[in-house]
Protein backbone atom coordinates (compact mmCIF):
# COMPACT_ATOMS: atom_id res chain seq x y z
CA UNK A 1 0.00 0.00 0.00
CA UNK A 2 1.42 3.35 -0.69
CA UNK A 3 2.40 5.78 2.13
CA UNK A 4 2.17 9.17 2.14
CA UNK A 5 3.52 11.85 4.32
CA UNK A 6 1.65 15.01 5.33
CA UNK A 7 3.56 17.40 7.31
CA UNK A 8 1.89 20.52 9.05
CA UNK A 9 -1.13 18.31 9.84
CA UNK A 10 -2.39 20.37 12.16
CA UNK A 11 -2.72 23.35 9.34
CA UNK A 12 -5.60 24.47 7.96
CA UNK A 13 -4.11 23.43 4.70
CA UNK A 14 -2.71 20.39 5.80
CA UNK A 15 -5.73 19.02 7.68
CA UNK A 16 -8.06 19.67 4.73
CA UNK A 17 -5.45 17.10 3.08
CA UNK A 18 -5.60 14.86 5.99
CA UNK A 19 -9.37 14.77 5.65
CA UNK A 20 -9.54 14.03 1.55
CA UNK A 21 -7.03 11.00 1.96
CA UNK A 22 -8.98 9.89 4.88
CA UNK A 23 -10.96 7.64 2.68
CA UNK A 24 -8.21 6.81 0.41
CA UNK A 25 -6.64 3.35 -0.11
CA UNK A 26 -3.39 4.52 1.30
CA UNK A 27 -1.26 4.60 4.09
CA UNK A 28 -0.64 7.92 6.23
CA UNK A 29 2.35 9.29 8.05
CA UNK A 30 1.04 12.56 9.72
CA UNK A 31 4.15 14.82 10.91
CA UNK A 32 3.33 16.67 14.06
CA UNK A 33 5.49 18.97 16.54
CA UNK A 34 3.75 17.99 19.05
CA UNK A 35 1.58 15.15 20.42
CA UNK A 36 -1.81 15.39 18.45
CA UNK A 37 -5.10 15.37 20.77
CA UNK A 38 -7.42 15.14 17.99
CA UNK A 39 -8.19 11.78 16.71
CA UNK A 40 -6.46 10.31 13.93
CA UNK A 41 -8.30 8.80 10.54
CA UNK A 42 -8.02 5.09 11.04
CA UNK A 43 -5.34 4.89 8.01
CA UNK A 44 -3.13 7.43 9.60
CA UNK A 45 -0.01 7.24 12.36
CA UNK A 46 1.09 9.83 14.11
CA UNK A 47 5.15 11.01 14.17
CA UNK A 48 6.44 13.73 16.73
CA UNK A 49 9.68 14.93 15.71
CA UNK A 50 11.76 17.97 14.84
CA UNK A 51 13.30 18.96 11.32
CA UNK A 52 16.85 19.55 13.64
CA UNK A 53 17.03 16.11 14.16
CA UNK A 54 18.23 14.10 11.85
CA UNK A 55 17.76 11.22 12.97
CA UNK A 56 14.19 12.01 13.57
CA UNK A 57 14.07 12.71 9.94
CA UNK A 58 15.57 9.77 9.09
CA UNK A 59 12.71 7.69 10.66
CA UNK A 60 9.73 10.12 9.51
CA UNK A 61 10.69 9.69 5.57
CA UNK A 62 11.11 5.37 6.02
CA UNK A 63 9.25 4.11 3.79
CA UNK A 64 7.39 6.72 2.27
CA UNK A 65 6.36 7.29 -1.44
CA UNK A 66 5.34 10.66 -1.35
CA UNK A 67 4.91 13.97 0.90
CA UNK A 68 2.73 16.83 0.67
CA UNK A 69 5.68 19.57 2.60
CA UNK A 70 5.11 23.06 4.07
CA UNK A 71 8.20 24.47 3.28
CA UNK A 72 11.00 23.80 6.18
CA UNK A 73 12.71 27.17 7.42
CA UNK A 74 15.57 27.72 5.22
CA UNK A 75 18.52 26.70 7.09
CA UNK A 76 17.35 23.28 7.25
CA UNK A 77 15.77 22.52 3.58
CA UNK A 78 18.84 20.97 2.15
CA UNK A 79 19.27 18.52 4.93
CA UNK A 80 15.63 17.48 4.72
CA UNK A 81 15.35 16.88 1.55
CA UNK A 82 18.39 15.06 1.35
CA UNK A 83 16.68 13.26 3.80
CA UNK A 84 13.57 12.40 2.12
CA UNK A 85 15.61 11.36 -1.11
CA UNK A 86 18.05 9.41 0.62
CA UNK A 87 15.19 7.51 2.30
CA UNK A 88 13.70 6.40 -0.81
CA UNK A 89 10.95 9.41 -1.57
CA UNK A 90 10.21 9.54 -4.99
CA UNK A 91 7.79 12.51 -5.13
CA UNK A 92 7.12 15.99 -2.86
CA UNK A 93 4.15 18.18 -2.97
CA UNK A 94 5.36 21.54 -1.39
CA UNK A 95 3.28 24.22 -0.41
CA UNK A 96 4.84 27.72 -1.52
CA UNK A 97 3.45 31.13 -2.84
CA UNK A 98 3.06 32.77 -5.89
CA UNK A 99 5.41 35.49 -4.28
CA UNK A 100 8.20 33.22 -5.53
CA UNK A 101 8.19 34.18 -8.91
CA UNK A 102 7.55 37.92 -8.65
CA UNK A 103 9.63 38.45 -5.63
CA UNK A 104 13.31 39.38 -6.10
CA UNK A 105 15.87 36.74 -4.69
CA UNK A 106 16.93 38.41 -1.36
CA UNK A 107 14.21 40.60 -0.86
CA UNK A 108 11.34 39.02 1.62
CA UNK A 109 12.69 36.37 4.01
CA UNK A 110 9.58 34.57 3.73
CA UNK A 111 9.72 34.51 0.35
CA UNK A 112 13.29 33.15 0.48
CA UNK A 113 11.96 30.46 2.83
CA UNK A 114 9.76 29.25 0.05
CA UNK A 115 12.23 29.51 -2.71
CA UNK A 116 15.04 27.81 -1.03
CA UNK A 117 12.44 24.88 0.07
CA UNK A 118 11.80 24.90 -3.65
CA UNK A 119 15.52 24.79 -5.16
CA UNK A 120 16.55 22.58 -2.36
CA UNK A 121 13.74 19.53 -2.71
CA UNK A 122 14.80 19.71 -6.71
CA UNK A 123 18.55 19.60 -5.88
CA UNK A 124 17.50 16.24 -3.94
CA UNK A 125 16.66 14.77 -7.30
CA UNK A 126 13.06 14.49 -6.40
CA UNK A 127 10.08 15.10 -8.73
CA UNK A 128 8.15 17.88 -7.12
CA UNK A 129 4.75 19.72 -7.53
CA UNK A 130 4.75 22.76 -6.48
CA UNK A 131 1.68 24.66 -5.18
CA UNK A 132 2.03 28.63 -5.32
CA UNK A 133 -1.32 30.15 -3.71
CA UNK A 134 -1.64 33.82 -3.98
CA UNK A 135 -3.10 35.52 -0.99
CA UNK A 136 -5.52 32.94 1.08
CA UNK A 137 -8.70 33.50 1.96
CA UNK A 138 -8.11 32.54 5.54
CA UNK A 139 -5.59 35.50 5.89
CA UNK A 140 -9.00 37.47 6.53
CA UNK A 141 -9.15 35.49 10.36
CA UNK A 142 -7.24 38.21 11.56
CA UNK A 143 -10.09 40.28 11.61
CA UNK A 144 -12.07 38.06 13.70
CA UNK A 145 -11.38 39.59 16.93
CA UNK A 146 -12.79 43.31 16.07
CA UNK A 147 -15.45 42.13 14.17
CA UNK A 148 -16.64 40.02 17.34
CA UNK A 149 -16.04 42.97 19.58
CA UNK A 150 -16.75 45.79 17.83
CA UNK A 151 -18.64 44.66 14.59
CA UNK A 152 -15.48 46.86 12.72
CA UNK A 153 -12.54 45.49 10.53
CA UNK A 154 -9.57 48.53 10.27
CA UNK A 155 -7.61 48.90 7.36
CA UNK A 156 -5.63 51.40 5.79
CA UNK A 157 -6.38 50.50 2.14
CA UNK A 158 -10.07 48.95 1.94
CA UNK A 159 -9.84 49.50 -1.53
CA UNK A 160 -7.03 46.91 -1.96
CA UNK A 161 -8.02 44.01 -4.10
CA UNK A 162 -7.34 40.59 -3.66
CA UNK A 163 -7.64 37.19 -5.57
CA UNK A 164 -8.51 35.20 -1.93
CA UNK A 165 -7.82 31.32 -2.52
CA UNK A 166 -10.05 28.85 -0.21
CA UNK A 167 -7.31 26.60 1.24
CA UNK A 168 -9.84 23.36 0.37
CA UNK A 169 -8.77 23.93 -3.07
CA UNK A 170 -5.38 23.88 -2.47
CA UNK A 171 -6.23 20.78 -0.62
CA UNK A 172 -7.56 19.38 -3.95
CA UNK A 173 -4.92 19.79 -5.89
CA UNK A 174 -2.67 18.77 -3.45
CA UNK A 175 -4.26 15.54 -3.28
CA UNK A 176 -4.63 14.92 -6.87
CA UNK A 177 -0.87 15.38 -7.35
CA UNK A 178 -0.28 12.80 -4.34
CA UNK A 179 -2.50 9.99 -5.63
CA UNK A 180 -1.18 10.27 -9.42
CA UNK A 181 1.88 10.95 -11.30
CA UNK A 182 0.03 13.26 -13.84
CA UNK A 183 0.50 16.42 -11.78
CA UNK A 184 4.51 16.13 -10.61
CA UNK A 185 7.25 17.80 -12.23
CA UNK A 186 4.92 21.01 -12.36
CA UNK A 187 4.04 24.01 -10.90
CA UNK A 188 0.86 25.38 -10.40
CA UNK A 189 -0.29 29.54 -9.42
CA UNK A 190 -3.60 29.19 -7.55
CA UNK A 191 -5.94 32.16 -7.05
CA UNK A 192 -9.44 32.65 -6.50
CA UNK A 193 -11.43 33.09 -9.63
CA UNK A 194 -12.00 37.00 -9.49
CA UNK A 195 -10.54 39.76 -7.75
CA UNK A 196 -12.54 41.32 -4.49
CA UNK A 197 -11.34 44.34 -2.43
CA UNK A 198 -10.91 44.47 1.32
CA UNK A 199 -14.23 46.50 1.97
CA UNK A 200 -15.93 43.72 -0.60
CA UNK A 201 -14.27 40.88 1.28
CA UNK A 202 -16.21 42.81 4.71
CA UNK A 203 -19.21 42.97 3.18
CA UNK A 204 -19.49 39.37 2.25
CA UNK A 205 -18.59 38.34 5.74
CA UNK A 206 -21.55 40.97 6.83
CA UNK A 207 -24.20 39.57 5.00
CA UNK A 208 -23.75 35.83 5.96
CA UNK A 209 -23.50 37.35 9.62
CA UNK A 210 -26.36 39.07 8.74
CA UNK A 211 -25.03 42.03 10.76
CA UNK A 212 -23.35 45.48 9.68
CA UNK A 213 -19.60 45.31 9.65
CA UNK A 214 -17.74 48.58 9.28
CA UNK A 215 -14.71 48.68 7.42
CA UNK A 216 -12.65 51.62 9.10
CA UNK A 217 -10.08 53.60 7.02
CA UNK A 218 -6.82 53.85 9.51
CA UNK A 219 -3.37 55.85 8.99
CA UNK A 220 -0.79 53.80 7.53
CA UNK A 221 0.79 54.15 11.44
CA UNK A 222 -2.15 52.71 12.54
CA UNK A 223 -1.89 49.67 10.78
CA UNK A 224 1.42 48.98 11.08
CA UNK A 225 0.70 48.80 15.40
CA UNK A 226 -2.11 46.74 14.75
CA UNK A 227 0.05 44.15 12.33
CA UNK A 228 2.53 43.98 14.84
CA UNK A 229 -0.09 43.21 17.46
CA UNK A 230 -1.45 39.46 17.44
CA UNK A 231 -3.26 37.64 15.80
CA UNK A 232 -0.80 38.95 13.07
CA UNK A 233 2.25 39.69 14.79
CA UNK A 234 3.98 40.91 11.59
CA UNK A 235 7.71 42.23 12.06
CA UNK A 236 7.86 45.96 11.17
CA UNK A 237 9.62 44.94 7.63
CA UNK A 238 6.90 42.51 6.90
CA UNK A 239 4.19 44.99 7.82
CA UNK A 240 5.68 47.37 5.69
CA UNK A 241 6.15 45.37 2.94
CA UNK A 242 2.50 44.20 2.85
CA UNK A 243 0.91 47.91 3.06
CA UNK A 244 2.96 48.90 0.34
CA UNK A 245 1.37 46.05 -1.77
CA UNK A 246 -1.73 47.02 -0.51
CA UNK A 247 -1.29 50.43 -1.92
CA UNK A 248 -0.19 49.31 -5.08
CA UNK A 249 -3.19 46.78 -5.57
CA UNK A 250 -5.76 49.26 -5.26
CA UNK A 251 -4.70 50.06 -8.87
CA UNK A 252 -3.01 47.32 -10.15
CA UNK A 253 -5.37 43.97 -9.56
CA UNK A 254 -3.45 40.65 -8.62
CA UNK A 255 -3.21 38.27 -11.63
CA UNK A 256 -6.08 35.78 -12.19
CA UNK A 257 -5.04 32.06 -12.86
CA UNK A 258 -6.23 29.65 -14.96
CA UNK A 259 -3.65 26.56 -13.15
CA UNK A 260 -5.98 25.47 -10.97
CA UNK A 261 -8.99 24.59 -13.31
CA UNK A 262 -6.57 23.32 -15.91
CA UNK A 263 -5.36 20.92 -13.19
CA UNK A 264 -8.27 19.91 -11.30
CA UNK A 265 -11.05 20.64 -14.10
CA UNK A 266 -12.99 22.66 -11.44
CA UNK A 267 -13.38 26.22 -10.92
CA UNK A 268 -11.96 27.57 -8.19
CA UNK A 269 -14.10 28.40 -4.91
CA UNK A 270 -15.39 31.94 -4.48
CA UNK A 271 -14.77 34.29 -1.28
CA UNK A 272 -18.17 33.99 -0.88
CA UNK A 273 -17.67 30.08 -0.59
CA UNK A 274 -15.23 30.31 2.02
CA UNK A 275 -16.97 32.33 3.89
CA UNK A 276 -19.74 30.25 3.98
CA UNK A 277 -17.84 27.29 4.66
CA UNK A 278 -16.15 29.14 7.96
CA UNK A 279 -18.57 31.68 8.97
CA UNK A 280 -18.70 30.78 12.58
CA UNK A 281 -15.15 32.19 13.54
CA UNK A 282 -16.56 35.45 12.97
CA UNK A 283 -19.97 34.81 14.95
Amino acid sequence: MKKILVTGAAGRIGANVVRRLADESVALRLFFRSKPTAPLPSNAEAFVGDYNDPVQMVTMFETVDSVFMYAPQADVSNAVFKAAAAAGVRHVTLLSTAAVSRVPPGVNPIVERHRVAEDAARAAGLRCTLLRPDTMASNCLQWVQTIRAECRVYTAYPESMRNPVHEDDIALLAVESLLGAGLRDCQFEITGPACITIREQVATIAARLGVKLDCVTISTEEALVRMAAPPTGLSPESAGRLLDYQKKSITVAPPIADDFKKATGRAPRPFDAWVEDNISYFS
